[in-house]
């Protein structure tokens, strides 16, 4: 065999080996959900992901995502949710308490949410980044270092909106099988639950102008 199709064969292979690990495997497609699953070379567990159609427009999904006191409305196992800094209109960050399963402490967790719009294609996007060294550990919960987030809202038609929630968290529990069902099962608990919040009138009351949204554009 030639050296240089040697290396073609190795490339190849290479390039082979590279795409299987980091395909996205279909786990579940059940009541309007798709949930999603890959293992990362550098990961100990697998980055989750989420799609489903939300009959509301995107507008009013991003005011219920934002409004901090009713994540445990909404969010699977949230205990809190509070803003602790508001760094500039696109960026924010937020402390989060979530329940343990079983005699486990409460996980908690700082992030750093950048929020930016693309007008051409209509999409939200909000982008979650751990930030473990933001304040002081308490007592009350083990401080979860790796976690982090994107949520994609894309308007789909007048009303309608296809909505993406991408997660890579390490809950620090005991084995990888407890912690992966317990994040698919949060995953898919948490798209029910936004589907749910987003009927509050409330939030229908939310419409961005055009100065407010090219605020958000990058």
């Amino acid at each position: 065999m030639k050296p240089w199709y040697q290396v073609l064969v190795l490339l190849v292979c290479l390039f082979s080996t590279a795409e299987a690990t980091t395909a996205w495997s279909l786990l579940q497609d059940k009541d309007g959900i798709q949930v999603f699953s890959r293992q990362e070379a550098e990961r100990d567990l697998k980055r989750f992901k989420a799609k489903t159609r939300i009959d509301y427009p995107a507008d009013t999904i991003l005011a219920a995502m934002q409004d901090t006191k009713a994540c445990p409305q909404w969010v699977h196992n949230c205990v809190s949710n509070r803003l602790v800094d508001m760094i500039d209109v696109k960026t924010r960050i937020y402390h989060t308490t979530i329940d343990a399963p079983l005699w486990f402490k409460h996980r908690d967790f700082y992030q750093q949410a950048h929020v930016v719009y693309e007008p051409n294609k209509q999409i939200f996007t909000l982008s979650f980044e751990s930030r473990p060294d933001y304040a002081p550990q308490s007592d009350q919960a083990v401080r979860i270092s790796e976690v982090n987030m994107t949520w994609t809202l894309q308007v789909i038609g007048k009303e309608k909106t296809k909505v993406t929630y991408e997660v890579y968290i390490d809950p620090q529990l005991p084995f990888k099988s407890i912690n992966h069902a317990m994040i698919k099962k949060s995953i898919v608990k948490t798209l029910q639950g936004l589907a749910e919040i987003v009927q509050n009138p409330e939030y229908g009351e939310t419409t961005y102008s055009e100065a407010e949204l090219q605020m958000l554009v990058e």
